[in-house]
């Protein structure tokens, strides 16, 4: 077999160490990791970590919760009770079962929210870092309408989203691409999960890596970025509703609503570089859980650390790299002295030698290689005089590789050992970017790339980005890596200290409080117009709560069912349409409908009103007003809301926002009450459409109504001049304002 020797370069103060083959040497590795790289086992990593997976909201946490369930409401039994205060009741809904289909009765488990909360976060924390893989979801009600996965690899402190999820991406997360293009790393927003059918066990999937995507490198910043996390975030953003929860908010309407969760996978496997086959427990997590994946690698090839990110002493003389594919095997070296990696060494020799270095070399007695004059200089204040040292510079960052000056030349403006940064590099040893710069890198000419900020997105007064990672630092409502967008539900990226101003939509007018980033403008219902959908179109009208009306006295009526009409002169109005039906005990209305735009649950409500009777009531009072304290322990102090939202309702109401359709006969204008839609009526003329004469009145025209001649009723056949009389009137004069005319003139 073949081994690792050594041979020797003389340098100074240190000796390099180039490897060489030497036979009967034996390997450390067992077969199978040596010549690539190793993998670790895949698994659920939520086996063993249920103390770390948490959720804001959960059913039943404070007591017990009644919900029903949508499927079932045509069944006796439709609604049940939600108990979570202790895991072992079986009625809890905690979200440590989504580990397990069943319990151990054999029952079904799942994790539940509580009635009618939309924001809702389902969180695992990791003790260390992780490769991840994958996710699956299996809902036991609806899937939610909108949901994001969001992933942190530095435990929490910063976030990044993996995947959107919607039934409508334009509509909820419009700055989001929905078309892949060809980017392993593009975030996208997907729609294919988030349907309202099924209604029961419909599954969420989502992949790291896109099979049809190739990978061509799997160990690339870009790569590793989205494998690597340390937690993993699922917010579930809007539920799937049938409506009627816009139209009434009693607490039974919302308790049908909820997420409802049967199992979570999150499939990954301990993060080792390629550098480990197993992994074992971290300190202090559970050691004895049948199927647990563990945090800690059991490095091989020289590695070590808790995810083989480093390699062991005396094993340096190659520098550290992810294992696998063409490039030689990192972290080479033989235990002959204490040494640690010098790319310096490295560089003087044409990467001929590794950079391992002895570190017991002192005084620089050896003979020096004139490669390496370059990378060394005459100290001022050296123990041995002539003694030479090594530059301290950082070959990535500072000009040729990291030489220095080696000697000092006021004159020429040179200093003993002081390194030559490249252009947008800083710092005495040329390792970190100037302000305003980012990503030291050794291939760049100039060692930094400039910042890519927006600057009416940035800070002022402040480093515009990240050094290393090249993200912007962004005002409040600004977001974006180069902070060149708003937040959602902000717009208008200017110079202000906030960045963007508020999209302020209106919560009746608008689909949603998210508006279009460059003018503002809320995404409206049908019909509804403004910046902030705060205004109804001309010709349109916001549907008030009773729209849908149907009066009794155009209903078919039983024998028994008399209709009275009533003039609104000298009475206050209590009532709409020409008046009542008077329905006595045993007799009954139908109404005809035909108008109701889809099926769901409505709730009728019936206007009435008893028999007339007026009373006079005096009241006196016995003292002055005033007020005091009616319990014991009442403080006296009077307390409201501290932040109220109001909307009008209708515009949520079916149909949102009809038309106006104002009768042109009965009307004077086409355009109508953009609240109620009443059409402004001509004289006598009565409806929201001004489409029939008020009580009393006849003659329905381009005039509107009249009650300028009496409704003479001549005979009980009636009278062509006059119009037909309604019954067996006997020849007499009837005054208007007592029976009402019929609409062509007939009395009534």
């Amino acid at each position: 077999m073949w081994g690792l020797g050594l041979s020797l370069c003389q340098t100074a103060p240190a000796l390099c160490l180039s490897p060489v083959q030497v036979p009967g040497a034996a390997s450390q590795d067992k077969p199978g990791c040596s010549a690539g790289s190793c993998h670790p086992a895949t698994g659920n990593l939520l086996i063993g970590r249920a103390q770390n997976l948490s959720a804001t909201s959960t059913c039943g946490l404070w007591g017990p919760q009644e919900y029903c369930i949508v499927s079932h409401l045509q069944d006796s039994e439709k609604c049940f009770s939600c108990d979570s205060r202790s895991p072992s009741l079986h009625n809890s809904h905690r979200i440590q079962n989504v580990l397990y289909l069943s319990g151990r009765d054999g029952h079904p488990t799942w994790w539940q929210s509580e009635n009618g909360v939309e924001h809702v976060s389902i969180r695992l924390d990791l003790e260390a870092e992780f490769h991840f893989t994958h996710l699956i979801m299996k809902f036991k009600t609806f899937r939610p309408a909108a949901m994001l996965i969001e992933r942190s690899a530095d435990f929490g402190r910063t976030w990044k989203v993996y995947r959107y999820f919607a039934y409508n991406c334009s509509r909820l997360f419009p700055a989001v691409a929905v078309q892949a293009s060809g980017r392993v790393d593009q975030v996208l927003c997907e729609q294919r999960y988030s349907e309202i059918e099924p209604s029961s066990h419909g599954e969420v999937i989502f992949k790291v890596l896109d099979p049809s995507i190739p990978v061509e490198d799997p160990y690339s910043p870009a790569i590793q970025d989205l494998l690597r996390v340390t937690n993993l975030r699922v917010n579930l953003t809007k539920l799937h509703t049938l409506g009627d929860n816009l139209l009434d908010s009693r607490r039974e309407i919302q308790e049908k609503y909820y997420y409802a969760l049967y199992e979570l996978v999150l499939r990954g496997s301990c993060f080792c570089y390629g550098h480990a086959s197993e992994c074992a427990p971290v300190p202090g997590a559970q050691a004895n859980v049948e199927g647990m994946i563990h945090g800690r690698c059991v490095c091989r090839h020289h590695t070590t650390g808790l995810n083989c990110e480093r390699c062991q002493d005396f094993y340096q003389d190659r520098p550290w790299r992810p294992a696998g594919g063409t490039d030689p095997p990192a972290c080479q070296g033989e235990r002959h002295s204490r040494r640690a990696f010098d790319m310096a060494c490295t560089v003087a020799t044409g990467n001929a030698s590794g950079g391992g270095v002895c570190d017991d070399c002192q005084h620089n007695t050896m003979p020096q290689l004139p490669a390496l004059q370059t990378l060394l200089y005459t100290g001022p204040a050296a123990d041995i005089p002539g003694q030479q040292r090594s530059c301290d510079c950082d070959p990535v960052g500072s000009l040729d590789g990291g030489v220095c000056d080696s000697h000092t030349d006021v004159a020429l403006g040179m200093i003993a050992g002081q390194c030559r940064c490249k252009e947008h590099v800083q710092g005495v040893r040329c390792d970190s970017c100037k302000e305003a710069f980012y990503g030291l890198s050794r291939t760049d000419p100039q060692g930094c790339q400039p910042c890519r900020c927006d600057p009416r997105g940035i800070i002022a007064g402040s480093p515009p980005c990240d050094h290393i990672s090249g993200d912007c630092y962004c005002k409040r409502f600004v977001s974006g890596r180069y902070c060149n967008q708003c937040l959602p539900e902000f717009w208008g990226l200017s110079n202000d200290m906030a960045g963007c101003r508020s999209c302020a939509c209106d919560f009746g007018g608008a689909y949603s409080n998210r508006c279009s980033m460059e003018d503002g403008l809320c995404p409206c219902r049908p019909h509804l117009i403004g910046r902030q959908c705060d205004q109804v179109q001309p010709g349109y009208f916001c549907a008030p709560l009773d729209y849908y009306s149907y009066e009794a006295e155009h209903a078919t009526g039983h024998p028994d069912v008399e209709v009275v009409s009533r003039e609104h002169a000298g009475h206050m109005i209590t009532w709409t349409g020409p008046g009542f039906a008077r329905v006595r005990d045993g007799a009954g209305l139908s109404f005809h409908i035909s108008n109701i735009p889809y099926a769901m649950e409505y709730d009728i409500l019936i206007r009435y009103e008893p028999e007339d009777w007026e009373a006079s009531v005096s009241v006196s009072p016995t003292g002055a007003p005033g007020w005091g304290p009616s319990l014991p322990g009442c403080s006296g102090q009077w307390g409201g809301p501290t932040s109220c939202l109001s909307f009008p309702m209708s515009t949520t109401n079916p149909p949102p926002s009809p038309a106006c359709q104002c009768d042109p006969q009965g009307s004077t204008s086409s355009m109508c009450q953009p609240v109620g839609g009443q059409c402004t009526c001509k004289p006598h003329v009565i409806g929201r459409r001004c489409d029939q004469c008020a009580p009393g009145t006849y003659g329905f025209g381009p005039s509107g109504c009249s009650r300028e001649y009496l409704c003479v009723c001549l005979s009980a056949l009636g009278s062509p001049a006059m119009g037909d009389c309604h019954g067996a009137a006997r020849p007499r004069d009837v005054s208007p304002f007592t029976p009402a005319c019929a609409p062509l003139g007939g009395c009534s």
